[in-house]
């Protein structure tokens, strides 16, 4: 049975670290586990992890206990649970790109070096280091992994850059003798999700898909960043290519963010459309409409992710896990079809 604490590090204290967050403190306080996906997993219940280090760049959360940076600005996060104060102190992260405009205008920098960032992991004994930095920061986010892989923590990217599907930096967490997973984190019901389980579906009823298309508008900080032109174009491409999985021949795919509006907060409206071919040549129309919260959709992955490592740890697994990744994540090295991946995520870590 496992031991102890899973010693965590949050590396971004967005949204979607700030929903995480007041998710372990929610469903650590003797509440039922309503809307908990996966109550055990590894052997861990959520209550078995432990937040001992946070970094982020933005001056208006260093400094600050954790409970409090959570909720400050840019942060638009709905707040559903009160979290008591941590003793965890929000330190400067790192930040070794220049931002695009839309982030430069959000947020105000504070940061330190690499060997800064290594030091806070090694005296905070970090298990996992969870990086929710901005999409599109590449070489901060590499920095953010090396820096993990130095101090001896495995690292979840939830961030589209290239990091669990480099072969180098694989080989770098394999020597170091810790695990490297993503990329890109797959929310719990986000519009890939949906998207991916509605070609699925179809097939599974003998309906062929033969085009889709998918479109999202959304607020806050992250939706902002992807308007960024080429930004958008490549989470385009990555969100494209991991729909596409789910079918081989035929099938015409576009996904990707349409639009930003300001008052829709951290949440994000989808709209699918699905044509497709039945009996006899019959044309199909399919119209969806989904309205989630972007923080919200994506904590119950993470939760599931950062146990998921931590058992992998212990059973003595190095590198890439795939069933974590393939789980959890868009851009991956397997490609897997939604079911499977949670089939042999589940079998896996989940059945204690």
């Amino acid at each position: 049975m496992p031991k102890g604490k899973i010693r965590v590090a949050f590396i971004g204290i967005g949204n979607s670290a700030s929903t995480t967050i007041q998710g372990l403190f929610y469903y650590s306080s003797g509440r039922e586990n309503s809307g908990l996906w996966h109550p055990l997993v590894g052997g861990y219940g959520v209550g078995d992890i432990e937040v001992v280090a946070a970094l982020d760049i933005d001056s208006r959360k260093v400094g600050k206990d954790l409970s409090e940076a959570i909720f400050s600005e840019p942060n638009v996060v709905e707040k559903r649970c009160e979290v008591p104060r941590t003793s965890v102190i929000v330190e400067k992260g790192l930040l070794e790109d220049e931002l695009n405009p839309y982030l430069a205008s959000k947020l105000e920098v504070s940061k330190q070096d690499k060997n800064g960032v290594v030091e806070c992991l090694k005296k905070s004994d970090v298990d996992v280091v969870v990086n929710t930095i901005s999409s599109g920061l590449d070489k901060s986010s590499i920095a953010y992994a090396n820096a993990a892989c130095e101090a001896g923590a495995s690292f979840v990217n939830a961030t589209p850059t290239s990091i669990a599907t480099d072969p180098s930096i694989i080989e770098a967490f394999k020597k170091r003798g810790v695990i490297v997973v993503g990329d890109d984190l797959m929310s719990q019901l986000g519009g890939t999700a949906l998207h991916r389980g509605l070609v699925y579906f179809l097939k599974s009823r003998g309906i062929k898909p033969i085009r889709s298309y998918q479109l999202d508008v959304g607020g806050g900080l992250e939706t902002l960043n992807t308007m960024y032109e080429d930004l958008r174009d490549f989470k385009k491409q990555v969100k494209t290519s991991s729909i596409g999985e789910e079918i081989n021949e035929g099938w015409e795919v576009v996904s990707g963010t349409t639009d930003y509006v300001d008052f829709l907060g951290n949440n994000r409206v989808t709209y699918l459309q699905f044509n497709a071919i039945g009996f006899m040549g019959s044309s199909i129309t399919i119209n969806v409409s989904l309205r989630s919260n972007d923080g919200m959709n994506a904590s119950n992955i993470i939760l599931d992710v950062i146990r998921a490592v931590k058992k992998a740890s212990e059973d003595g697994l190095i590198g890439n896990v795939n069933e974590i990744s393939n789980y959890g994540f868009k851009k991956t090295l397997e490609k897997k079809r939604i079911q499977e991946a949670t089939m042999a995520f589940e079998s896996k870590y989940c059945r204690f």
